[in-house]
């Protein structure tokens, strides 16, 4: 039921954004709006819930459903002017607006052209201005606060400093790379999908991915999170979700990478604060204007828990790649390049037999092995540490390895793994 609730508020906030452009004159934005909120009404009707018997919940139900197809029925006729060309503002009215600030409910169509009137503090909102004692903050404050996200504009990274990993790479190019050198032949059909999905157990090269991606591309990199896009001030997250947007456009070509992306773009549940249920539908409904535009624009989200998704946000995430735990050929790799520049005394077998053993280590897991094992010649040291010079410190060998794996020890267990699996098959995509 939570679920067409959210069909419901995602479509009453497309439409109604639709309505202002519509009596603003913008119609090819009216357009693509009015098309955007059909699409959600749709998936919201096809949606199979069921409620028990004849209380609120099915009250609640059958009412959702009702306004959706009189939104439908509204929307399907003024895009019908809007498309045949003959249309406009000043000789064909747009339709009632569906939902305004102060009006929950669907409204129907009058004969009146008015917009209704808002109070003030809700325009000086819209306005971007900070209202009286509210402590709200201007558009450029919420400027500062999106681009003090970019991480880097061309991260230090490149597709050999990621071990393994050749599906996710051959999906980041096709998406990215490859539309930006022959924009020429990835058209209709073969447009580029602009939501990806990276997810995987923790510690296996997500984050380190998508700043490969940036790198590659030369992308602006947005370096999201939750606490970036909430805010305690009543509709305050919903514009920072406009400003992200806003500025990425401004920047492109650009990668949004938004970290725990469950956090954000969770399941809508009974009893879900209103103020998280706004910022998913806004953040929806913008994800929607750039998938249906020519920006170049990318939104990539990580997650451990994927099952913990939204369904329409899972749906918006077209290209769904798994980034498993690393095969041996990848943790050599890692090892490799861990190991790469530091004082060691390893011949090839001592590598292969380090790699044997750290069969369900995760690359961080891994990384943290190294560290531990570079630190124990510190430590026989004991207190001539304090004089000795660099150089007369002992080389790595493969006992420290052996050591360091007594205290570091795997973070991933199995019945974590197997549910990735499972939910690989059924929605994601092998890497």
């Amino acid at each position: 039921m939570e679920k067409l609730r959210g069909y419901h508020d995602l479509a009453k906030d497309a439409f109604d954004r639709a309505y202002n452009r519509d009596v603003e004159g913008a119609q090819a934005d009216a357009i693509k709006l009015y098309g955007m909120g059909l699409n959600i009404v749709q998936e919201g009707l096809c949606l199979q819930v069921q409620s028990s018997g004849l209380g609120p919940g099915y009250s609640n139900v059958a009412r959702w459903r009702d306004d959706m197809k009189t939104w439908q029925q509204l929307v399907v006729s003024r895009l019908r002017d809007l498309e045949s060309g003959g249309a406009s503002t000043s000789s064909c009215q747009p339709p009632q607006r569906i939902v305004s600030p102060n009006a929950p409910q669907p409204m129907t169509r009058t004969t009146t052209r008015a917009v209704p009137a808002q109070p003030a503090v809700a325009r000086s909102q819209q306005d971007g201005k900070t209202g009286i004692g509210t402590g709200r903050k201007g558009e450029a404050e919420l400027r500062e606060i999106i681009e003090s996200e970019v991480l880097d504009t061309a991260p230090a990274v490149r597709w050999k400093d990621v071990a393994g990993l050749a599906a996710a790479k051959q999906a980041l190019q096709e998406m990215v790379i490859l539309p930006a050198q022959r924009a020429d032949l990835f058209q209709g059909l073969r447009a580029p999908a602009r939501g990806l999905l990276l997810y995987g157990p923790p510690g296996n090269g997500k984050t380190h991915l998508a700043k490969a991606l940036a790198s590659e591309a030369r992308a602006t990199f947005f370096n999201i999170s939750a606490s970036t896009l909430t805010s305690k001030w009543v509709g305050e997250s919903e514009k920072l979700v406009r400003m992200l947007f806003k500025v990425a456009a401004e920047r492109q070509p650009s990668i949004i990478f938004i970290d725990e992306i469950d956090s954000i773009l969770s399941e809508r549940s009974t009893g879900e604060q209103e103020a998280s249920r706004r910022l998913k539908t806004q953040f929806l409904i913008e994800f929607d204007g750039v998938a249906n535009a020519s920006e170049r624009i990318v939104v990539i989200g990580a997650t451990n828990r994927p099952q913990e998704l939204d369904d329409a946000a899972r749906r918006r995430l077209v290209k769904r790649i798994y980034i498993p735990m690393p095969d041996a050929d990848a943790r050599m790799q890692i090892l490799e390049h861990q190991l790469r520049g530091e004082p060691v005394n390893l011949r090839r077998g001592d590598k292969e037999r380090i790699v044997a053993a750290t069969e369900k280590y995760s690359a961080s897991d891994l990384a943290q092995l190294c560290q531990e094992a570079a630190k124990i010649p510190i430590r026989e040291l004991g207190p001539a540490v304090n004089t000795v010079s660099a150089d007369q410190v002992r080389r790595m060998e493969l006992r420290d390895f052996q050591v360091a794996m007594k205290s570091i020890r795997p973070s991933v267990n199995q019945e974590q793994l197997q549910h990735f699996e499972r939910w690989t098959q059924q929605y994601g995509t092998f890497s």
